[in-house]
């Protein structure tokens, strides 16, 4: 059942939660129950993240500790290379987490679109 409301992510949300890999943290969108709102977390250590015991997951069932019920998509990372502006790498990451976002997002019932507050 897909949300009828549109939840509208800022594109500097996601600027803000993709990370370089080397820097050993992710950024999360966390999506409230039903659809209405989001928080960014970030940094968030990978093996915090990931439970410092990855058999043993938080009681709450998010992937840290994050809010009860709430959705959380992890960002992917940039990796950073010399032919390009590292700006330029993690705004071209931001934009494609944002299509996944919403790809995701479609499959846990929420519509979304990414506002570009960038430009």
């Amino acid at each position: 059942m897909e949300s009828k409301n549109i939840l509208k992510i800022r594109l500097s949300d996601l600027f803000r939660a993709t990370l370089s890999d080397d820097c050993g943290n992710e950024g999360f969108i966390g999506i409230a129950p039903d659809g209405s709102n989001y928080h960014v977390v970030v940094p968030v250590d990978r093996q915090i993240a990931r439970g410092l015991k990855f058999w043993i997951h938080p009681e709450d069932g998010t992937p840290f500790g994050g809010y009860k019920d709430w959705q959380y998509f992890c960002c992917l990372t940039y990796t950073k290379t010399e032919d390009q502006r590292e700006y330029d790498q993690r705004l071209k990451q931001a934009k494609e987490n944002g299509w996944l976002i919403q790809n995701w997002g479609r499959s846990h019932g929420f519509n979304i679109e990414i506002l570009d507050d960038m430009a």
